[in-house]
């Protein structure tokens, strides 16, 4: 894949953090808060999912801005969440089993969620280590001499030594 390609992709993926992270926040905020008053919904609240997935939309948006700006530390940021996601749905899953109430919108956002940072979280490293590759790459060719800085020095025709 072409480096503009990856730029591309991971800006996308950067934007898309962001308004799902918005998303997240006003969804999560809205439930918290008791705006929506709907009392069999309320009944239904897996409280730890609801207030992690309010938090994480925070981190959604941090992610967001990072993987735009191709910070360094995005790629681990995006890991992060993803493996707080799973770790939430594997709980979620364990509420489930036990027979708490739930609501199937839940467990389809959280796997909406999961895949989502999962993508998000392999395209971020992809794009990191091509990057670091393309770099190692350029080191590789740079010369001590600043004319040849960043090329590929021009070769030089051996001397023939005559006797």
């Amino acid at each position: 894949m072409s480096e503009y390609r990856l730029n591309v992709t991971i800006k996308a993926c950067g934007v898309a953090a962001i308004l799902f992270g918005i998303a997240t926040v006003v969804s999560g905020g809205n439930a918290i808060l008791g705006l929506h008053g709907i009392p069999e919904s309320r009944e239904k609240i897996v409280p730890f999912v609801l207030y992690f997935n309010f938090l994480a939309g925070f981190a959604y948006i941090i992610t967001g801005i990072g993987l735009i700006l191709r910070s360094r530390w995005a790629p681990a940021f995006a890991v992060a969440v993803a493996v707080a996601t799973v770790i939430v749905f594997a709980g979620f899953g364990v509420w489930i089993f036990r027979g708490g109430a739930y609501e199937m919108r839940t467990l389809i956002a959280m796997s909406v969620r999961t895949a989502f940072w999962c993508i998000v979280s392999i395209a971020a490293l992809v794009a990191r280590n091509a990057c670091s590759t393309s770099s190692v790459v350029e080191t590789d060719l740079r010369s001590n001499n600043s004319d040849y800085a960043g090329k590929e020095m021009p070769h030089q025709k051996q001397r023939q030594i005559r006797p």
